[in-house]
């Protein structure tokens, strides 16, 4: 029988009592809450008393202090899920704000006014719904990128003699180099008036925090603007600077009060199933981007398990036709040992971390390690394929879902991220506007995804080097050292798909980055097809990896990147429309097959074949029918049909449900570029034994790790020369000539400054150069007498 909830204007706190009434369609009628409503069915349940398989909700908001939480005692059956729905009509709002009593206002120096307050600590403030700004330096610029507005001087000691107490404050920050960003809470001030930190979260790759791109929050002296606010928890103050001169309301304030707001949680042993939340307003919880402390594998991620909706050890689970905004963690997380969950026909924007996220746990992997640069001898790698245990999602879907201005608060996010998982299914999802990656995947662990029909574009707007859709694939086989994983994947290739034993399908898609790649699939990935993907801006990049195959796809204004590829990789990319020449970095064999490929440049297709690819491949303009409309069909004249280039739908990508569809954004759409000319290649440069040019390509960029396209790449390098004495190796990157005794380092932005350089400094004999090697940067004598 179905319960049904009516909501007062202000409805229940869950754990509370309140003035909610079982409407008349139940024969038990009492005062419940949302909570103890989801109890009473479960008490019906034990005592076979009756079964409610559905409660209904009224419209209003209901603000919960604590989640709501489904376990497998209220598991329902495939034909009668056990549901919580908006009755017909009715607009329903879970929130996990809590308002605050009348208050009574006193004022304070520079227009700023103060307020007492009772209850826990909080990291958000509303006024009539409307978000204000935590106290902050550089004051919020919604206009700006990152963060809202950056500052170097955010923790300078002359700012930070300011402060009387900043314990509390939080440091936010880009990792040095733009891999996500991080956060450092700030404990205190030490006795010499510097800061002391405490560990920092959110990122899993070591470094520093940004000297840059910084700001810092949640310090009171730093509440100079309109809107802003500090809550002094240790004393039980509100302080807040309104607009203007007057007083701030007495009434309309909520603070955040709920992390999370459904809890849809088994064990292992006894799964929830049989689940569906549908037609529900999801509201106002708290940020968690300090609690992002749990390493994903060895990807860029660390992670909380946790959510507006949390789905855990659950099968057979449906999130429908929801409405997920204003939230200050994740949305939607499936986490876990889960099976047959759906995301289905949602909106989710403005939310502070990640939009939906499937996420294993570690006790599935065998051999896992934790962090980019550990590493494990092959002897003790487990040989087994595939996963150890069952605790990961499978077999589950996302589809449908408008996702857009997500990562508010953390940049290590996603639209759809994947990690530890198998046979997950994303399409038709529109996703925009995001910090870093629009779908990304942590790691090789299972493989059998199926990405497609997805819209994804404004991507990595915050970050760096990365793509609209992103994958690592540090699995067993992959080490840190390059020249031990050539070993250990020569003697023993089928390492590579220990993890990596189903194919990645990405297929149909429109992808759009103009910060980094379309398609990023960086360290180790493997196992991909990727075919009749439409390509806008970035290109697509292949990392070391074995067994990719890219086939019939459209790379618009871009090319290809095939990075430091091994000699067994076995890859294929054939039957593309490629726009610009290729991007080798550090290639010895160009995979399995690069051919059959049109090219819109004679110039480029030249330059492939001299490489020794392409041999059947033509070049000639794609002759597109209507690329202002977003329609890239090779028209019946087109070249491309020569290479056996077949066309792709270009309507079906992203949303359909009229609902979001009606609400989504599209891209922009770029003219394809006139083909470049000859001669506009910069040419490579002999010094000291060894082939060098300047780094000037963002895929250059990525391959030696930089934060920035700046330094001379070393191409090659002699046996018996200087370079090769002094211990340089190609891919090495010189940033600067460092400096001897009172001369100052000299940064060396492209080549040719370095040379100029160089033959100025050949009376020291010796020339000390700063180079960029394996992420880390370090000094090598060169000997240039």
């Amino acid at each position: 029988m179905p319960l049904s909830l009516a909501a007062a204007a202000i409805p229940a706190t869950a754990g509370h009592p309140a003035s909610t009434k079982v409407g008349a369609t139940s024969s038990r009628s009492a005062t419940l809450t949302v909570a103890s409503a989801v109890e009473l069915a479960a008490a019906l349940v034990r005592a076979q008393a009756g079964t409610v398989r559905t409660i209904r909700l009224a419209s209003g908001r209901y603000e919960l202090a604590a989640p709501i939480t489904i376990d497998a005692r209220l598991s329902g059956t495939a034909d009668a899920p056990f549901t919580i729905e908006a009755a017909p009509g009715a607009k329903v709002e879970l929130s996990g704000a809590r308002a605050l009593s009348p208050l009574v206002w006193q004022a304070q120096r520079n227009g700023v006014w103060r307020a007492k307050v009772t209850g826990a600590a909080f990291q958000r403030l509303w006024l009539r719904n409307e978000a204000q700004v935590r106290a902050r330096y550089p004051n919020y610029d919604p206009a700006k990128l990152p963060y809202g507005g950056i500052a170097a001087d955010a923790t300078s000691p002359a700012r930070v003699a300011r402060w009387s107490n900043p314990a509390g404050g939080i440091l936010q920050a880009l990792h040095a180099s733009r891999w996500g960003d991080v956060h450092v809470p700030i404990l205190g001030k030490n006795s010499d008036g510097t800061l002391r930190f405490g560990p920092e979260t959110g990122n899993n790759r070591a470094g520093p925090p940004s000297e840059k791109e910084r700001f810092v929050e949640n310090v009171r002296e730093e509440l100079d603007a309109p809107h802003e606010w500090f809550h002094d928890a240790a004393h039980g103050y509100l302080y807040y600077k309104p607009h203007g001169a007057a007083a701030p309301p007495a009434r309309g304030f909520s603070v955040g009060a709920a992390e999370e707001l459904i809890r849809i949680v088994g064990t292992r042993t006894m799964p929830v199933h049989d689940v569906r939340i549908a037609g529900l307003a999801f509201r106002a919880t708290e940020p968690t981007f300090m609690k992002t402390t749990e390493p994903l594998l060895r990807s860029d991620w660390t992670f909380h398990r946790g959510g507006a909706v949390l789905i855990a050890d659950a099968e057979r689970v449906a999130i429908e036709d929801g409405d997920f905004q204003d939230l200050g963690g994740n949305a939607i997380v499936i986490s876990g040992h889960a099976r047959g969950i759906a995301v289905r026909r949602n909106l989710i924007a403005h939310v502070g971390a990640s939009a939906i996220a499937f996420v294993g746990r570690a006790e599935a992997v065998r051999s896992p390690l934790f962090e980019y640069h550990q590493s494990q001898p092959t002897s003790r790698i487990d040989r087994t394929p595939g996963p150890k245990s069952e605790d990961y999602p499978a077999d589950s879907v996302a589809e449908d879902n408008l996702i857009h201005d997500i990562g508010l608060f953390e940049k290590q996010s996603a639209g759809v991220q994947i990690a530890m998982s198998a046979r997950i299914t994303i399409d038709h999802n529109s996703i925009y506007r995001v910090p870093r990656a629009g779908i990304n995947i942590g790691d090789g662990t299972w493989g059998g995804h199926r990405i497609t029909h997805n819209d994804v574009f404004d991507t990595v707007r915050e970050s760096g080097d990365h793509g609209a859709y992103n994958s690592w694939g540090r699995d067993r086989f992959w080490d840190p050292d390059r020249d031990e994983m050539d070993r250990r994947t020569t003697r023993e290739r089928s390492l590579a798909r220990l993890d990596a034993v189903e194919t990645i399908v990405l297929s149909n898609n429109r992808f759009k980055c103009d910060h980094g790649w379309d398609v990023d699939l960086d360290d180790g990935s493997s196992n991909y097809l990727i075919e009749n993907n439409l390509l806008l801006s970035g290109g697509l990049k292949l990392r070391e990896g074995f067994d990719r195959v890219v086939r019939n796809n459209i790379l618009l204004n871009n090319t290809f990147f095939p990075h430091v590829w091994f000699d067994n990789g076995m890859d294929v990319f054939e039957r593309n429309i490629v726009m610009a020449e290729f991007q080798p970095i550090r290639i010895r064999r160009w995979g399995r097959r690069v051919d059959r490929n049109l090219f819109s440049s004679p110039d480029d297709l030249a330059q492939a074949r001299s490489d020794g690819t392409d041999a059947r491949s033509s070049a000639g303009d794609p002759r597109f029918v209507a690329p202002r409309l977003g329609d890239y069909t090779a028209g019946p004249a087109s070249p491309a049909q020569q290479v056996g280039f077949r066309n792709f739908a270009m309507n079906d990508f992203g949303v359909r449900p009229m609902r979001l569809r009606t609400l989504a954004e599209r891209p922009s759409f770029p003219l394809p570029f006139e083909p470049r000319q000859p001669g506009q290649r910069e040419a490579a440069r002999s010094f000291a034994g060894m082939t060098i040019k300047s780094v000037t390509t963002p895929g250059e960029q990525s391959a030696a790790g930089l934060p920035d396209i700046s330094g001379v790449l070393v191409l090659s390098v002699e046996t018996a020369g200087a370079a090769a004495s002094a211990g340089l190796r190609p891919g090495d990157v010189i940033l600067a000539i460092d400096p001897v005794a009172d001369a100052r380092r000299q940064q060396v932005p492209d080549a040719a400054t370095f040379l100029a350089a160089a033959q100025a400094r050949r009376w020291q004999g010796t020339i000390p150069l700063r180079v960029f090697r394996d992420q880390k940067a370090a000094t090598i004598a060169l000997d240039v007498r």
